[in-house]
């Protein structure tokens, strides 16, 4: 029910040092051991799982069919955890299947001849098939090689966490040009090689994926990802909103942002990388945008996201 390790100098009570806004989903009273399960009628994959993969490790080189587009940062070294913040937004997507949001993924083992990869990742979508309404809400997944699953709709992912629902709206979200909102996420490998996934300002536990589920990730990520992602069948030819629905460069209180990356080493030290360590990762860069990458003693900040509605 625990993590049987701590990133060194972080300890049980995560914090982030910010004083923004903390998006939070309303905590539920289960009975003990039970927990509250957000269920959907049209629950399918919340992510194109291989391509958002293939994307992030070919520095967007897919092109043809594809039908989702990703702007943030990325980094191509080993990682056995990393924190962020994430702005959240509420962008209007165009269509009931299209889905835009903001997210953190690890990832490990891709190959063009060897199609197993493994990623595990958290975030904000909005889904209005999925969800039945247009509101943020919080997610978690993860892909072995063989499935990819969403929050607790198939075997994996462990949770000890009674209050949290998976699937559950956040509140507040982010105003363009007002008060600000983010999503706090903290995932990280224990020294018994389970990833786990803390939620909140505060570091929440929620549950963490077992080891056992994985191949390559068992042993470490050999790259991350932190930004926006969209995806739908109009992005061929409209490409839906992202974060904001402004372009990065219009900044603070304007643009969706990632800011307080950090990185946890083998050593289980928690880490603050230099910005040059990261690619900035833009499919479409007449869509969507990524400005102002920096780093400070907090880690490293970016701004991401854009209209969409363009011609690929």
């Amino acid at each position: 029910m625990e993590p049987s390790s701590y990133p060194i100098k972080v300890g049980g009570n995560f914090t982030l040092p910010d004083t923004k806004l903390h998006a939070s989903i309303r905590s539920n009273s289960c009975p003990l051991g039970t927990i509250a399960m957000w269920r959907s009628d049209n629950y399918r994959s919340m992510v194109n799982l291989s391509e958002l993969i293939q994307k992030i490790y070919t520095e967007n080189t897919i092109k043809g069919d594809s039908i989702s587009s990703l702007a943030g940062l990325s980094r191509g070294k080993d990682i056995y955890g990393t924190s962020v913040s994430i702005s959240v937004y509420e962008p209007d997507v165009y269509g009931t299947e299209d889905k835009s949001g903001g997210l953190t993924t690890i990832l490990s083992g891709y190959s063009f001849d060897r199609p197993h990869t493994n990623a595990i990742g958290a975030g904000w979508f909005v889904w209005p098939s999925s969800a039945g309404d247009r509101r943020a809400r919080f997610h978690i997944f993860y892909n072995n090689g063989k499935i990819h699953c969403y929050d607790l709709q198939c075997p994996g992912f462990v949770q000890t966490n009674p209050d949290i629902t998976l699937g559950g709206t956040l509140s507040p979200v982010s105003k363009y040009g007002g008060p600000q909102a983010q999503l706090d996420i903290f995932i990280y490998q224990d020294d018994k090689s389970n990833w786990w996934v803390k939620f909140g300002a505060e570091g929440t536990i929620i549950g963490y994926w077992p080891n056992e589920i994985f191949g390559y990730l068992k042993a470490k990520g050999t790259i991350g990802y932190w930004g926006g992602f969209v995806e739908g069948p109009t992005i061929k030819y409209k490409p839906p909103p992202m974060g904001s629905g402004h372009p990065a460069s219009e900044g603070r209180g304007k643009a969706a942002y990632v800011k307080n990356i950090k990185i946890m080493d083998r050593n289980h030290n928690l880490v603050t990388p230099r910005s040059r360590e990261f690619d900035v990762a833009v499919e479409n860069p007449k869509c969507y945008s990524v400005a102002n990458k920096t780093n400070g003693d907090d880690g490293v900040s970016a701004y991401w996201g854009g209209a969409g509605d363009c011609n690929i």
